[in-house]
C-alpha cells in the first residue's frame, strides 16, 4: 500500500536557483518525497546530497494535492 501512496504521488522535478548573477539554472532531475510527505523539506533535499542553495520544485501533473498546495516550491537549505 505504501508503494503504490509513492506511485501516486509521482516524481517531482528539481532546479537548482542561480547563486549568483550570470549563473545558469541547472536541472537536477526527478525526485519522489520521503515517506509520502507531498512536499520537500531542506532535509530531504540535504540527504538527496544537494548543497547549500536555492532549489524550485514542480509537482508532478495529477498530483493529489495541487488543489491544496502550488504545484511550485521553493526550498532553502541552509549552509
Amino acid at each position: 500500500m505504501a508503494e503504490e501512496l509513492r506511485e501516486a504521488l509521482g516524481r517531482y522535478k528539481i532546479w537548482k536557483n542561480p547563486s549568483v548573477r550570470g549563473e545558469s539554472v541547472v536541472y537536477l532531475g526527478h525526485y519522489r518525497p520521503p515517506d509520502g510527505q507531498y512536499f520537500f523539506f531542506p532535509r530531504d533535499l540535504q540527504e538527496l546530497g544537494f548543497g547549500p542553495g536555492d532549489y524550485t520544485v514542480l509537482a508532478p501533473e495529477g498530483a493529489l494535492h495541487l488543489k491544496l498546495f502550488s504545484k511550485w516550491q521553493k526550498v532553502k537549505v541552509p549552509k
